[in-house]
Formats: C-alpha cells, sequence, structure tokens
C-alpha cells in the first residue's frame, strides 16, 4: 500500500491549502513569534541550494543532506534561534519528503511561507 502523499492530492496534484491558507496560517504565526527574517531566508537558501543540487544530481545521493536540515532545525531551536512553531513546519515537512516530487512540493510550500511572511510585514523590524 502506497504511502498518502503529504504535498499532494491522490490526483498528484499539490494541495492547493498548502499554497494558500495553510502557508498564510504559518507566516503569520511566524511573525507574532518574532522569527527573525535572516533565520528564515537561512534555511529557505540552504532548501534552494539543495534544489539545485537535486536538479544537478540524482536525488537519492542528495536526500540525506535534505533529511539533515532537521538537524539544523534542531540546532538553531535548541539555541533560540527559531521559534518552536518553525521548527515544527520544517519537521513534519521534511519527514514527510521520501521522493523527488515530494522535495519539490516542500519548495513550493517554503516559498509561499517566505512571501506570506514578508508580505505580512515579517521583514520589517
Amino acid at each position: 500500500m502506497e504511502k498518502k502523499s503529504f504535498f499532494y492530492d491522490e490526483k498528484g496534484i499539490i494541495k492547493e491549502e498548502l499554497l494558500t491558507t495553510d502557508a498564510l496560517d504559518l507566516a503569520r504565526e511566524f511573525k507574532n513569534r518574532h522569527l527573525n527574517p535572516a533565520q528564515l531566508r537561512r534555511f529557505y537558501h540552504d532548501a534552494k541550494a539543495l534544489e539545485a543540487r537535486v536538479k544537478a544530481e540524482e536525488f537519492e545521493k542528495i536526500r540525506p543532506l535534505i533529511k539533515m536540515i532537521k538537524s539544523k532545525t534542531a540546532y538553531s531551536y535548541g539555541t533560540n534561534r527559531i521559534p518552536g512553531e518553525f521548527k515544527r513546519f520544517i519537521d513534519t515537512c521534511i519527514e514527510n519528503i521520501e521522493q523527488e516530487k515530494d522535495f519539490n512540493g516542500f519548495i513550493l510550500v517554503f516559498e509561499a511561507v517566505v512571501g506570506y511572511f514578508y508580505g505580512e510585514g515579517g521583514g520589517r523590524r
């Protein structure tokens, strides 16, 4: 039995609510929890760098590095650099990446969250 996708519906289309209402809710939560925009950019930049590597190499070779993002969030959370809500978002997404398509879904969701975060004034101090 195939595992149900976190990012995609049964037709293989990314779940719209992940890119709209869920992303907006997360962005507002991160703003309200005072997520430092530099930390958000750092994690997003790391994810985009891995995306470039996935396009250049085999996904299976990069998959362990994608999974390692969780250790980076653990460190940042443990040193009070990110709120728990952001750690849970990243951890949940990373745990649900099994194949390249899942990773692509994560990148889209993360991009939506970043856009909403700045749109909601999260980059202002």
